[in-house]
């Protein structure tokens, strides 16, 4: 089941980018974008990132709402924010 059948979310396209500086994006249209790098990344900030970015279809912002959002969903989302910080995306 995938984690946005999950928590309810809904997304246009989704696509898998070789991107230079962002693990992942969500367009004013719901399209999301994921890196490829993800796939070297932990499961638990692999599914961080789709939540993040599943989050932005309802809360196109990084305020109090959207981290209630992700919290709802993965807890801890700031932390993990600073976990993921630790890994970069050029292996």
């Amino acid at each position: 089941k995938s984690l946005a059948e999950k928590y309810g979310f809904q997304y246009n396209k989704l696509y898998f980018k070789n991107q230079k500086t962002l693990w992942g994006s969500c367009s004013s249209k719901n399209n999301i974008n994921i890196n490829i790098h993800v796939m070297r990344l932990p499961q638990h900030l692999i599914d961080y990132i789709l939540i993040h970015e599943l989050a932005h279809t309802i809360q196109k912002n990084h305020g109090k709402d959207f981290w209630k959002l992700v919290d709802k969903c993965v807890g801890g989302g700031k932390l993990l924010a600073r976990e993921l910080k630790r890994y970069s995306i050029e292996f």
